[in-house]
């Protein structure tokens, strides 16, 4: 359960020390793409960087135990729950201003390297379907709610390759997201799909109608060509909150509890991480700073 009042909200806090402040700050490691997203998790700073390790075209399921860099946020605490009651962020940079901020929990991963990413045709996913029983893994039973995108793990080379996602609904139906663009070049952890081009998709791949999730990644296609060089991801996620930054160095406070209560729910083994939307192009060495407060009742 979480809270039966406002009262009983601030006696969790003050009395029972159930919640805490989480700050975490990333810095960009290579410039950004003017109207494209970032995933900061493979960037410096706190959680540390990410490098996506796993074998290649098999998912990787994560939780809050992972090795590579997660965030603390008060452990199980299940019969309770817990919600984010605010976030906070803000950007310094030369360049890329406005930006938006979201928390997304990254379920888990697909890696792809080596021919992989510069040859074209399917390449094959292994991925057990998620589940609802009930573990950290099927923290949202068979993946409603979850959503796709493709990010580069380190820099990708040249070519611009046409690309499909195929996937299974949360009712284990076949359904493959609309095709998308991919971008040459493209940094760290910025996302292939999304950018200011035609047959772009920012930041996440569109479901089939009538699709509500995703509970199985089956294969990625690259059509016409492919990356020359580099490595990538095919992350599974929920998104949960964003937060606008208007300019660099304007710190903006969200309130979810009293402006517009929605105080979006943290599961047990949450893996939270950040997109970063960049208007311009944002300049390398930029800062991102977030916090959140969280808190949980029972």
């Amino acid at each position: 359960m979480g809270w039966t009042s406002q009262d009983d909200l601030i006696n969790q806090l003050t009395s029972n020390g159930k919640g805490d402040t989480v700050v975490t700050t990333k810095t960009l490691t290579s410039a950004g793409t003017a109207g494209a997203w970032t995933l900061l998790a493979g960037h410096a700073g706190y959680p540390a960087a990410a490098t996506f390790t796993g074998a290649d075209l098999t998912y990787v399921p994560t939780d809050d135990t992972w090795s590579e860099g997660t965030i603390y946020h008060g452990g199980n605490v299940s019969t309770a729950t817990k919600h984010f009651l605010s976030a906070g962020a803000a950007c310094v940079a030369a360049a890329g201003a406005p930006w938006y901020i979201m928390a997304i929990d990254l379920v888990g991963f697909v890696p792809l390297s080596g021919t992989n990413v510069s040859t074209t045709g399917t390449k094959t996913v292994t991925m057990t379907a998620l589940g609802s029983g009930g573990g950290t893994g099927d923290r949202y039973a068979n993946g409603q709610g979850l959503r796709m995108f493709v990010a580069a793990d380190t820099a990708l080379g040249a070519n611009a390759p046409t690309c499909i996602v195929n996937y299974l609904d949360t009712g284990g139906g076949a359904g493959a997201t609309t095709t998308f663009t991919s971008t040459a070049s493209m940094g760290i952890g910025q996302l292939l799909n999304t950018g200011a081009a035609a047959n772009k998709y920012n930041p996440f791949l569109p479901l089939a109608a009538g699709d509500t999730g995703v509970s199985d990644i089956v294969s990625l296609v690259w059509a016409g060509t492919a990356h020359a060089s580099g490595t990538c991801i095919i992350g599974l996620c929920k998104p949960l909150w964003m937060v606008p930054v208007p300019a660099t160095g304007l710190y903006n406070k969200v309130d979810f509890v009293n402006a517009l209560p929605s105080m979006r729910r943290i599961p047990d083994g949450a893996n939270i991480q950040f997109l970063l939307f960049q208007t311009g192009a944002t300049t390398s060495g930029g800062t991102i700073n977030v916090d959140f407060d969280y808190g949980y009742g029972g």
